[in-house]
């Protein structure tokens, strides 16, 4: 069964101030574990002993795409060391916005895949909305960085951002089953904003019927109109009855 967990970003302010507070936040309002959006200069035994002494789990770490080229051995061995098995790749920048440049960054995620193996490690990707608009052949960017990647990299399909790109999330959900290791929960309202999960117009309870290939789902909201202690507390409390059901 798949499990909740909360994207560190969500509450980022908090973790820039006190890393280890934002975890143990996470942990009191009932995530079972947290998906890492840097640490925030900890060293690897530091988070490791954090992480345990909490009983919250690793459920995957967003680091940007030079951490897998240029800093590939120093990223695998801190996530090895905490336990991580799951390190994603959030974003591309402009240069990779493109039929060719999604490609370039697909041939930069395979490798990073086939030496990942020695750690235990899978790579994954994240989308925004860029990855929706149709570029080849009719073809969406997101269909051209799939195709041209192993079947070992995990789709981290963000369903907010899928909804902002103009596309389905659970057509995109059915299509990918196979890669949904991860699969972010991030809701949307009616006006197209940030809203608690469960509150806005995702059908994640079908989405859930897509695959019986997820292992977390991370709720990440990025802004918030309550204060967000209690907005994460409503999303998890949402996704815990959906994911018990």
């Amino acid at each position: 069964m798949p499990r909740a967990a909360l994207q560190l970003y969500s509450i980022k302010e908090i973790a820039e101030q006190d890393f280890y507070h934002a975890l143990h936040i996470a942990k009191q309002v009932g995530y079972d574990g947290v998906e890492f959006a840097g640490f925030y200069g900890k060293e690897a035994i530091e988070t490791k002993k954090y992480i345990d002494d909490l009983g919250i789990l690793p459920a995957g770490s967003h680091s940007g795409l030079n951490s897998i080229v240029d800093k590939f051995n120093e990223t695998m061995e801190y996530n090895s060391i905490i336990g991580n098995k799951y390190v994603v790749v959030p974003y591309l920048s402009d240069k990779f916005h493109t039929a060719d440049g999604i490609k370039i960054a697909a041939e930069y995620l395979n490798i990073a895949s086939q030496n990942a193996k020695k750690y235990g490690i899978k790579i994954g990707y994240h989308n925004h909305a860029f990855e929706f608009s149709i570029i080849e052949e009719d073809k969406r960017l997101f269909d051209i960085l799939a195709e041209n990647t192993v079947n070992d990299i995990v789709l981290e399909i963000d369903t907010y951002w899928a909804v902002k790109g103009g596309a389905d999330p659970i057509e995109y959900c059915k299509k990918y089953s196979d890669r949904l290791d991860l699969l972010h929960f991030k809701d949307i309202s009616k006006e197209g904003k940030d809203i608690e999960v469960g509150k806005g117009i995702i059908d994640f309870p079908a989405i859930l019927k897509t695959s019986d290939k997820i292992n977390w789902c991370v709720m990440e909201q990025e802004k918030f109109v309550i204060p967000m202690e209690k907005s994460i507390a409503i999303s998890c409390k949402y996704m815990k009855g959906i994911l018990n059901a």
